[in-house]
Formats: structure tokens, C-alpha cells, sequence
């Protein structure tokens, strides 16, 4: 044994520590690798999704790409433009819709170098929305040209479960719960396939996970520079979606959980003035175009045109409003929340939907009485609340609203489950996201490689 003033003593560790430090080194390393396996598989299954499904076989596919199109080609989409691409007018099924998603893709397609693509008119099967496919007569070479908009929603996603993961992290201390909250995401099976074609629910969802990234990290220290963030993002989602307009409240929160009400002003009017900086120019451009910042009554006539509200031709009415908010919307969240793809003509049973329900329900549950700051809790539970307020708000305005549209809040939805599971043991907190797992490698046989595609 070293005497006590021998120069090694200090250098040799005891067993003890030796063995904490090794845990802890094991364990740093051990959800590095864990985090790097998801996102490899998300970006596999993601990958495998986006080839094998032949173009356009996925709802609002074709608008979303003539919108990039209108854009390359050098027009401005919108709902009155008068320009023609290749011969067929710009305007298509959603240019109601925001432009930032839009005006990212079509700088890509010019960098990447390929050239405009006319608007897709293939033939629809009769009838539309049969068993499996919606098209016939698909094009290997319209396939080609789509994966080099589909391979970027793909990277998208996968940012959006780094995001979760970075967010979670700074809230627990458990090194694990990041992984699960960022495994929740990555493998839940809608937002897989959502996330291998083209649509700007991918940039709403990557935006809405940077939201609570930066939301956090004000919590963590507030200041008017982290509010501002926090309005950047909140004005980019309203540029990519005006369906994300609900979520301007995370601002006024915010800012309420500082205490003393001049500090409070000042925070809320920073992030406000930041998302109006970002986002006004559109808001200008509507009311210039429609009249509206919010382009509502000129988006209610036209989707009335192109049979856009799901009620063919004719304007959309809320008969029964409380079987509207209680009944018809939870339901529809309830079917298609973790499972939907194609055109709507893939989907789970009941069955099915109510045991992810079940155990979401359990870890949630498993919130009661921890002890975590209650800042953060109210934080992520208000973007949880507000980004499923999303889908009712879209509830009144048409008949084809999607659960897809609380995806916005998916990184807080996964942070509460992961913090809610956090007592349970390690393989048992992985329970969801392995369901999710299942379910997308089920479902991508069935949904995709099983069918004999035209």
C-alpha cells in the first residue's frame, strides 16, 4: 500500500470510484449509441418508405409539390394567380397554404438542378381510394424526380427527433428519458410515414420541436434575447402553417412564469415583436392578395371551389358544435393519431388505437407527484394542450381535419411521456416507442411492400 505522502496515492483511484466512473462512462456512451440506433432506423424506415411508394400515392402529395413547382418555375402561387405551368394554371388543391416550406424546396430543387415538373394529372382508379393504391399507371421516372423532395422531409423528421431529444435533456438528469422521449417519436408510426413525403407538416413538426427546445431553454434562464428565439420559431411556423396559430400563447405563458408584471410585459412584448418581425411580410402579403392577414374568407371560397372542405362544393357548417368538440374530434384523434398513411385508406382498428391510447394514458399518469419543476411541466403541458387545440381550431373550418395537425407539439407529447415513465425500470420505459416500432415495420409490409403497385 502507498504510504500517505507517496506522489501516486493521489493518482490511483479507489475501487469505488473506479467503478462510478465506469458506470457513468458506460452509461454517457451507452445512450449516445442508443440515440444514434434511432435515428439510423428512423432514417432507414424512412428511406425505404419514401422509394418504395410510388409517386403521389399520399395525401396532398401532388398540391404540395405543384406549390414548389409554381415556385421554381418563377411564379408566386396563391389562390388568385393567373400563371400557367406548362400549360395548366398554378393555382392546385392547397394554394391557401403558408410559403416557407414551400420556398425552402424550391431553392433546393434549384440547387440540386432539376428542372420544373407539370402538374401531376394521373388517373385515379374507380373507385378513388379503393383498397390500396389511388393511382394507376405510375411513372418510374415522376418517382425519381419526387425522391429528391421526399429524401429531405426524411432528414426533416429526423431532425425533429433530435430536437426532441435535446430538449428532454435539458429538463431531466436521467440520462436515459431523452432516448425515450426521442425513440416515442422517431418510431411512431404516422409520423414515420408522414415524414417520407412531401409536405410542409414535415417543417411544422421539425419547427414545432425547435419550439420546445427553445422554450425550455428560456425556462432555464429567462431573458428577453430566449424569448426572442422562442418568437422566431413561433414566426416561422406561422409562415409554414397558419394552423400553428394557437401555439402564439407559449409566448404570453412564457412570460407570465417570470414573476413581476414590467418584467413580464417586457418578455412578452420581445417574443411577440420577434414572431411579427419574422412572420409579418405574410401577414401583409394576405391582406394585400385577400384582404385579411389571415386569407379566411378568400381560403373559404376557394377550397369551396376545388372541393376542398370535404363537403363537394358547398360552404362547411358545424350543425351540432358540442358533438363537434366532444365527440367527433376526439374520435377523430382517437383513429388517427398514431396510425394513417397513402390517401387515408390505411389505418388501424379500433382495438389497435386504444392500446397505444392505454399505455400513453399510464406514463402520463406517472406524472402525479413528481418532483419536477413546475415551470417546465406547465411548459410542456401548454404546448401539449395547445398543439391538440390545432386540430379543433381547423374543426370549424373544414370536414378533413387530421390529428396529424397536433404533431406541431410532438416533442412535448414525448417528453411528458418519457418523464412520466421515468420511474419505471429501463426496458419497460421503452414499451411505446417498441408498440411503435412494431407497428410502422407491420404496417410498411403491408401498407407498401405487400401491394402489387400499377
Amino acid at each position: 500500500m502507498a504510504e500517505p505522502d507517496d506522489p501516486l496515492a493521489s493518482e490511483v483511484e479507489p475501487p469505488k470510484a473506479r467503478g462510478a466512473s465506469t458506470i457513468a462512462w458506460m452509461s454517457s456512451h451507452g445512450t449516445s449509441l442508443a440515440l444514434v440506433g434511432v435515428l439510423t432506423t428512423f432514417l432507414v424506415l424512412g428511406m425505404v418508405i419514401a422509394i418504395k411508394t410510388p409517386a403521389y400515392e399520399s395525401s396532398d402529395e401532388p398540391s404540395h409539390v405543384q406549390n414548389i413547382e409554381t415556385l421554381v418555375s418563377g411564379h408566386w402561387y396563391g389562390m388568385n394567380s393567373k400563371c400557367r405551368l406548362l400549360d395548366r394554371f398554378c393555382s392546385g388543391d392547397e394554394p391557401q397554404q403558408a410559403p416557407l416550406y414551400y420556398l425552402l424546396f424550391a431553392g433546393w430543387q434549384d440547387i440540386v438542378g432539376q428542372p420544373v415538373q407539370a402538374t401531376y394529372n394521373g388517373q385515379t382508379l374507380q373507385p378513388a381510394g379503393g383498397p390500396t393504391e389511388i393511382y394507376k399507371n405510375h411513372s418510374p421516372a415522376a418517382l425519381r424526380f419526387l425522391l429528391w423532395l421526399r429524401i429531405p422531409n426524411v432528414v426533416l423528421g429526423a431532425l425533429t427527433v433530435l430536437f426532441t431529444f435535446l430538449a428532454v435533456r435539458l429538463i431531466s438528469s436521467d440520462p436515459w428519458t431523452p432516448v425515450v422521449a426521442a425513440s416515442f417519436v422517431a418510431f411512431l408510426p404516422r409520423f414515420v410515414f408522414l415524414s417520407s413525403f412531401v409536405t410542409n407538416d414535415n417543417l411544422v413538426d421539425l419547427l414545432g420541436a425547435a419550439l420546445v427546445y427553445f422554450a425550455v431553454r428560456f425556462i432555464k434562464a429567462p431573458n428577453l434575447w430566449r424569448i426572442s428565439v422562442v418568437g422566431v420559431v413561433l414566426g416561422l411556423l406561422i409562415t409554414t402553417k397558419l394552423s400553428t396559430l394557437p401555439l402564439a400563447l407559449v409566448i404570453v405563458a412564457l412570460g407570465c412564469l417570470v414573476p413581476g408584471w414590467k418584467r413580464r410585459t417586457q418578455l412578452v412584448g420581445a417574443g411577440g415583436a420577434a414572431a411579427l418581425i419574422v412572420s409579418g411580410w405574410y401577414l401583409i402579403q394576405n391582406t394585400v392578395r385577400y384582404g385579411d392577414p389571415l386569407a379566411r374568407h378568400a381560403t373559404t371560397q376557394y377550397l369551396i371551389q376545388v372541393a376542398g372542405l370535404g363537403t363537394y362544393f358547398v360552404p362547411y357548417k358545424v350543425g351540432n358544435i358540442a358533438y363537434l368538440i366532444f365527440i367527433e374530434v376526439p374520435n377523430r384523434i382517437e383513429r388517427s393519431f398514431w396510425y394513417q398513411s397513402g390517401w387515408g385508406q390505411f389505418s388501424w382498428t379500433q382495438p389497435v388505437n386504444i392500446l397505444f391510447w392505454v399505455v400513453l394514458a399510464a406514463a402520463l399518469a406517472g406524472l402525479i407527484h413528481r418532483h419536477l419543476k413546475r415551470e417546465m411541466l406547465v411548459t410542456l403541458g401548454l404546448i401539449f394542450l395547445l398543439s391538440f387545440a390545432c386540430v379543433w381550431a381547423v374543426a370549424f373550418q373544414t370536414s378533413v381535419y387530421q390529428a396529424r395537425y397536433a404533431y406541431v407539439g410532438l416533442a412535448a407529447i414525448a417528453g411528458l411521456f418519457a418523464l412520466g415513465v421515468e420511474r419505471w425500470r429501463l426496458p419497460v420505459r421503452f414499451v411505446l416507442p417498441t408498440m411503435g416500432l412494431i407497428g410502422t415495420l407491420v404496417a410498411l409490409q403491408t401498407d407498401v411492400l405487400a401491394i402489387h403497385w400499377t
